[in-house]
């Protein structure tokens, strides 16, 4: 089962996917006006096991850049 949530910040947005058969989270970064991703990274369940620290990790990719 996928699950997404997007987050936008400082001319900044990253969809955070959740898929639960893989055990994974998928990030996936872009600029304001561009439709198509700039950087993905993907997590197992073992390094970001919740929502919670998968929006924070988000947010500091942000606020790097």
């Amino acid at each position: 089962m996928l699950t997404e949530k997007a987050i936008r910040a400082n001319d900044q947005w990253v969809k955070i996917t959740r898929d639960s058969n893989a055990h994974k989270f998928t990030f996936a970064r872009g600029y304001a006006e561009v439709l198509q991703a700039h950087e993905e990274q993907s997590f197992s369940f073992e390094f970001m096991p919740t929502w919670a620290y998968a929006v924070e990790h988000a947010q500091r990719r942000m606020a790097v850049y």
